[in-house]
Order: C-alpha cells, then structure tokens, then sequence
C-alpha cells in the first residue's frame, strides 16, 4: 500500500447518508385466542393453535373474525400448546392446502390424529424438556400448566367444548387440563421466540433469563392486571411482548390498547427495557431490526 495515495474521510461526499436501514426479521398476524400466523425467514408458515371457527354462533359467543379459511394459504408447521378445542379445532382447514407438520405432545398425539383426522405421518410428537431440529428453525420444549378451570373434563365432552359429533373431544378436553406444552424458536437467522402460556412460568424464567427472547408470546390469562402482566413479563426476559389469548377478558381489563400502555407504563416504571404492543386481529406485522438517524 502506498501511504501518500490515501486521503482524509469525506465528510461530505458526494453520495448522501443513509437515514436509516431495516433488516426484516418475520412476519406475523394474530387470528384469535392463540393463534398466531408467522412468515418465517425463507418464506416457510408457521401456525400456533389454530381456532377461527366459522359459524354464526362462534362469531356471537367467542368472537372469532369472520374471514375466508381458503385465505390461509399454505401453512408449514403447527405447533398445539395444549389440547383443548379452542387450541386445535381448525386444524382440519389447514389440511385442504398442504399437509403440515403438526408438532404436538406424544401423550395426546394419537387422539388429536383420530379427532381430526390428521394423517399419523404429518405428526410430530413431542416431549417437553428435549430439543427437535427443523428445516426452518430450532425447537425447544417446556412443560407448563393450564389455568384452573374449576372442574372435571368428563370424557364424554359434557362439561366444556362439547361435541356430540366427535367423541374424541372429551379425551382431548382431559389431556389438555393435564398437559401444557411452551415452545422456544430459534429461527435460521438467529432470532428467538418464545411461547408462554399456562400458570407455571419457573422453568422458562430459568431458561430464558439469560437468553432473553426477542419476542415473546404471552398468554394474557383473564383476570390478569397490567401490573401482573408486566411482571410476568419482564421475568422472562422479554424485549418485545405480544399478548395471546387476549379475547378471554374480563371488564376491568377487556379494552387491551388500555392495556397495553398500562403495561408499557409498567415497564417504564420499573426501567424495564420491555415493550408491548398490542396486534389488530388479522392484520399483518412486520418485525424488523431498525437503525434510524435521531433528529434531535
């Protein structure tokens, strides 16, 4: 190299700064409860428990949205938390594009097959406490559980989601009060998801404090307060928050743009560099690592 032919930086050179600059990292859209839709890096589909019944008395009594399950398109992986029907009860609709990769718990894998007719061979049983390498990304299981529900699930579906149609419904009713599987992604880009759901948070706050999940799903239990909530939260290591099973509320928390800046207000309180944001059902995200130039 010859010394004398370098010159001083421009400061000022002829081709402008950039202002800012974005490197996409997913896409995602909440359907309903915990149903979560993600455009993985690569293109591939990922989908959480999926229920979006569509039926007048589903739109009436649950609220689900009213949309055309044809507009899914094809969907890749499904991964089921738990077995309940407003966990798995659309699963059927997701077969009529593609055969997806259903990863489920080993225990309850059989039924959730018989009660929707899934092919066995588009089953992938899991058990929680192990890891399971993928195409698209790195799984990692947790053992959770389930809200309290203050009964019995009778096996023949009578006391919650009956279906006198599918007698299968009432074994899944019982294994979905007894098993409660959470799930952490590491996609191929290097980006972590966690899946938080259920009451008993001791074994992910053990593996995630120091991993820190880029964006967290977060079950938004009913009686939750933002106080709560934000705790919860924080305790996993949370950067960005996005709320599940938010359409089970109850009055005082039941408007959840209110609630969201509550929690971010928490967060702000307790120097917490957290964030929450609060998804409009259908709509389509961007998630993006972001630099931009500060104006002031």
């Amino acid at each position: 190299m010859e010394l004398d032919k370098i010159i001083p930086l421009q400061e000022t050179p002829k081709t402008p700064y950039q202002t800012s600059i974005a490197v996409p990292i997913l896409r995602f859209r909440w359907i309903h409860a915990q149903c979560f839709q993600f455009e993985l890096p690569g293109g591939k589909i990922l989908m959480t428990d999926p229920f979006f019944p569509q039926n007048p008395k589903a739109w009436k009594e649950v609220c689900t949205p009213a949309f055309d399950a044809d507009e899914l398109g094809k969907v890749d992986y499904v991964t089921i938390n738990h077995s309940h029907f407003d966990h798995t009860a659309n699963l059927p609709d997701l077969f009529k594009q593609a055969r997806p990769t259903v990863i489920c718990d080993r225990i309850f894998a059989r039924e959730l097959s018989a009660a929707f007719q899934v092919p066995e061979a588009c089953i992938r049983p899991i058990v929680p406490g192990l890891t399971y390498h993928f195409d698209d990304f790195t799984l990692n299981t947790f053992s959770g559980n389930h809200t309290d529900l203050g009964t019995v699930s009778n096996f023949d579906g009578g006391k919650m989601f009956a279906d006198p149609e599918n007698p299968m419904i009432g074994p899944l009713n019982s294994y979905g009060c007894l098993y409660n599987t959470n799930y952490a992604f590491t996609l191929k880009n290097g980006f972590f998801i966690g899946f938080a759901a259920g009451v008993d948070l001791t074994d992910l706050q053990a593996a995630w404090k120091n991993r820190r999940p880029g964006l967290l799903l977060r079950q938004r239990i009913a009686t939750a307060s933002a106080e709560s909530y934000a705790e919860e939260c924080a305790s996993l290591g949370a950067q960005l928050v996005l709320p599940m099973h938010q359409d089970a509320s109850c009055a005082e928390n039941s408007d959840m743009n209110l609630f969201a800046q509550k929690v971010n207000g928490r967060f702000v309180q307790k120097n917490c560099t957290a964030r929450m944001f609060n998804p409009q059902r259908l709509k389509w995200y961007s998630l993006e690592s972001r630099i931009c130039l500060d104006e002031n």
